[in-house]
């Protein structure tokens, strides 16, 4: 089956992880997408270290593979005219500037869509492209402080992941998928406006639920039950110190439990919620009875959902992820994620990041660019 995206052409001029990522799952399904850079260097994301492969940042290339780099100056005009015209060939433009910018380049959606009204036209903001916060400066850390989800944990600290940014990828890439599919049926391109921090949302969309219906009632806002209150749903430490999740939500899963701790006594106060103290104060002891292992053998057998908690090293090792081809870590190359977007009849094509710059000319002759108007925009001999 041919990658359903195949055909399809993407200008992408973000930087760093939320359009890094958003345009590798699209590239991955098929999509030509062609990273428009600018010439002091490009996506920050080349020379981020610590880590570095080929000269490039490690992370640069586990989120850039299957597309081409061109490099175009906005800040000129010839830049922008050049944009104009590849614009006319693309199907997708994706942008990561802070709201205002391209307008002040002749690049935003008004005067794209003059040139070609299929176009479309996804920005990817901290805050969204209007608001209160628009103009203000931020990174995933202050769109997951103020989504609620850092002072919805037991203690206010960075997460281990960047939720907003690859929460903000996903949500454009269906945008852009949504709007390509619409274009079928009305031959119209579009907006998509995608803010980080309301990408964010959705993961603490559960606990805001809680929050509103207690405040409804008069209960007081208390942290919620899948945040560490109950604790059939918590993280314990075990007889040497490694931390194991317990998630045993369902009323069968915690009675698998407590058959399985030969604490049958605890199976009536399950959610409670004047037994919790109690509940997580036995079960913390229980759990330090014994090493990981010891759990590992009794609990993965009771069907009780619980598990480890592995640190990022750990990854690679785990049985599952690799039988499916999730992770890879090759000493000669950049450790690579596999897009978890799976479709049947359809072979996964694991290329390579691109040079820095390294398709320009190919990508202007294709765009209908004479050898002349490429020496004039970037010189006879293909730099800056």
């Amino acid at each position: 089956m041919t990658l359903p995206l195949r055909g399809t052409r993407i200008l992408d001029l973000t930087r760093l992880l939320p359009g890094g990522i958003c345009t590798m799952l699209l590239a991955d399904l098929g999509a030509d997408v062609i990273k428009v850079e600018a010439p002091d260097g490009g996506d920050y994301a080349r020379s981020t270290p610590p880590l570095m492969v080929d000269g490039m940042g490690a992370y640069f290339h586990a989120t850039n593979r299957n597309k081409r780099s061109i490099t175009l100056d906005l800040k000129t005009s010839a830049g922008t005219a050049a944009l104009h015209r590849l614009v006319k060939t693309a199907d997708v433009l994706i942008e990561s500037f802070r709201p205002g910018v391209m307008k002040r380049l002749g690049c935003d959606y008004d005067a794209l869509k003059a040139i070609h009204p299929r176009l479309v036209y996804c920005a990817i903001s901290g805050w969204g492209q209007t608001g209160a916060y628009a103009a203000v400066s931020g990174h995933d850390l202050n769109y997951v402080a103020m989504s609620g989800l850092i002072g919805e944990m037991g203690s206010a600290q960075p997460l281990g992941g960047q939720v907003a940014d690859v929460g903000g990828a996903y949500t454009a890439a269906a945008g852009i998928m949504a709007a390509l599919l619409r274009r079928t049926h009305t031959g119209e391109g579009g907006f998509i406006d995608v803010s980080l921090f309301e990408s964010a949302l959705p993961f603490v969309g559960y606990a805001w639920v809680e929050a509103v219906m207690q405040e409804r009632v008069g209960d007081g806002v208390q942290r919620g039950i899948l945040s560490g209150r109950y604790a059939c749903y918590n993280i314990y430490r075990t007889q040497d110190r490694l931390p194991v999740a317990l998630a045993a939500l369902e009323p069968r899963f915690w009675a698998n439990f407590c058959s399985a701790i030969e604490r049958p006594d605890l199976t009536a106060y399950h959610v409670l919620p004047e037994r919790q103290r109690y509940l997580l104060a036995e079960l913390e002891a229980i759990f330090a009875l014994h090493p990981a292992e010891t759990w590992d053998a009794k609990l993965l057998a009771a069907d009780c959902c619980y598990s480890r908690v592995q640190m990022p090293h750990e990854l690679a090792a785990d049985p599952h992820l690799r039988d499916r081809g999730a992770l890879d870590v090759d000493p000669e190359s950049a450790p690579y994620f596999r897009s978890p977007i799976r479709l049947s009849d359809t072979a996964h094509e694991r290329g390579r990041a691109p040079g820095f710059g390294e398709h320009t000319i190919d990508v202007l002759r294709e765009s209908g660019f004479s050898d002349d108007d490429i020496a004039a925009l970037i010189g006879t001999d293909g730099g800056w």
